[in-house]
């Protein structure tokens, strides 16, 4: 993902945005300076270093401090800009704005409309944490998704290429504050926010979430069901039981495998498998069931490491027995490399492994 968005950050849009700080502030802005200072070496560099840079030269090309330049900056944000370059922006105040942290988080609100600000505010959270869930507070009643999405997204424990803010891992009610008020927000973008920031708490602590989506879901009108759902996907994965119940399935499922078999066994990287197993339910009631695979995936030592992939929900009538087959495609993603040799796969329901089988690369 990472090598598709740096092509985002070329040129083009170094000379655009460079056109619009100078619009936005003709007397202190050095164009000249900023397009030497990035220009030379962008096309070497991978996404956030070309992001920095940009940052940087916004800083290093303003006569005036600080302050007036955050005004320019806010003002770029505000014209038809391309919203890769508000990334940059946004940069920008992550990387200058802790030493005024009032403008800097007032800021935020205007730039975050056209790209988020989740990272940005995340040394505003290690440095100012008490004055930054003030706007956080405020945010989350904002008219505009955008802003209101920010307090939800910002303060994940575990935010993807967010660095690490040791209170929130510390103490998940910094969080929970700002999810209670957007738990029922109208829009599904904030509401999905609210789930994986859910799901990064349940990864530590799987009871406090499994409690507060009951406490949620109890209540008049309750929590988004694909909302809950959403959240306790890894849960679900992990066969947590609180999580199954919540959601209406078979913690304890009775059940026969007749066959789990993957074809071929086989392959080339680029080609897909095909999982094919036969359930038959032993229980006396109708159960509602969580069927996933677990490939064991090879690393570059021989080592293995599981993933865990959903493959459907299934509910068994008493002796129903019920053909399932799931097709895998096998090749290289931005998270994962596959390496030659055998790799196991599990059939697992409601988060208990089955049966086994495999296929070689």
């Amino acid at each position: 993902m990472a090598d598709a968005l740096k092509d985002a950050f070329d040129v083009a849009l170094v000379e655009d945005l460079a056109d619009r700080l100078k619009a936005a502030s003709p007397d202190t802005f050095d164009r000249s300076h900023f397009l030497t200072e990035i220009l030379p070496t962008l096309s070497e560099l991978e996404l956030k270093a070309r992001i920095n840079l940009i940052a940087d030269a916004i800083a290093s090309s303003f006569d005036g401090g600080y302050v007036p330049t955050l005004d320019a900056v806010v003002a770029t944000s505000q014209t038809d800009i391309d919203a890769w370059s508000g990334w940059a922006l946004c940069s920008f105040v992550e990387r200058h704005g802790l030493g005024h942290p009032e403008q800097s988080l007032t800021a935020m609100e205007t730039l975050t409309q056209l790209m988020s600000c989740e990272f940005a505010i995340r040394p505003f959270l290690e440095h100012h944490l008490e004055l930054t869930r003030t706007y956080l507070r405020q945010w989350a009643v904002s008219p505009n998704e955008h802003v209101r999405r920010l307090p939800s997204e910002g303060t994940r424990p575990i935010l993807p290429w967010g660095p690490k803010v040791q209170a929130l891992n510390e103490d998940p009610a910094i969080g929970l504050e700002l999810l209670t008020i957007l738990r029922l927000d109208e829009s599904e973008t904030v509401r999905r926010s609210v789930a994986n920031h859910l799901n990064d708490i349940a990864k530590a602590d799987p009871d406090l979430v499994v409690r507060t989506l009951t406490d949620w879901t109890s209540r008049t009108p309750p929590a988004d069901p694909k909302m809950v759902r959403h959240a306790l996907r890894t849960l679900v994965k992990n066969g947590d039981p609180g999580a199954l119940e919540l959601l209406g399935f078979t913690t304890d499922p009775q059940v026969t495998v007749g066959s789990f078999t993957c074809s071929p066994d086989v392959i080339e990287l680029g080609n897909h498998i095909e999982l094919e197993t036969v359930i038959r339910s032993t229980g006396p009631e109708p159960q509602k069931l969580v069927v996933d695979f677990v490939v064991h995936h090879q690393n570059a030592r021989g080592d293995t490491s599981p993933k865990v992939f959903k493959w459907t929900t299934i509910t068994l009538e008493p002796n129903e027995e019920r053909t399932l087959s799931k097709r895998r495609l096998i090749q290289h993603a931005s998270t994962r490399t596959y390496h030659p040799g055998v790799h196991k796969v599990d059939l697992q329901i409601a988060g208990h492994p089955l049966a086994s089988t495999q296929f070689t690369i």
